[in-house]
């Protein structure tokens, strides 16, 4: 049994340009299309039940990338940073000791 909702193996190799700091960002950018695709959902659709499905969807997206966005802040200092069970590669100028090992 995994120990957390986020520990998911992993699928792919996230290419090294994809560090903690970018990834941080755009989990940022990310919250900010959920917000307007909530914003879209309760102006346009009209079923009640679709709405509240969508928004809660969302909701949880969110939750999960908001969680991961903070984890990506301080991962860098342990030398083990994760994105929903991806593993991320750390720049040596942000931690060299994370090169050596």
């Amino acid at each position: 049994m995994p120990e957390s909702l986020y520990d998911l193996p992993e699928l792919v190799t996230l290419p090294g340009w994809a560090d903690p700091e970018m990834l941080a960002k755009a989990s940022a950018f990310g919250l900010v299309v959920l917000l307007l695709a909530t914003f879209l959902i309760l102006r346009f659709l009209r079923r009640v039940v679709v709405k509240v499905v969508l928004v809660a969807v969302i909701v949880l997206l969110g939750a999960g990338l908001w969680n991961q966005r903070l984890e990506l802040r301080s991962c860098a200092d342990e030398c083990s940073c994760t994105l929903f069970g991806q593993t991320v590669q750390i720049p040596l100028d942000r931690n060299p000791r994370c090169g050596s090992g």
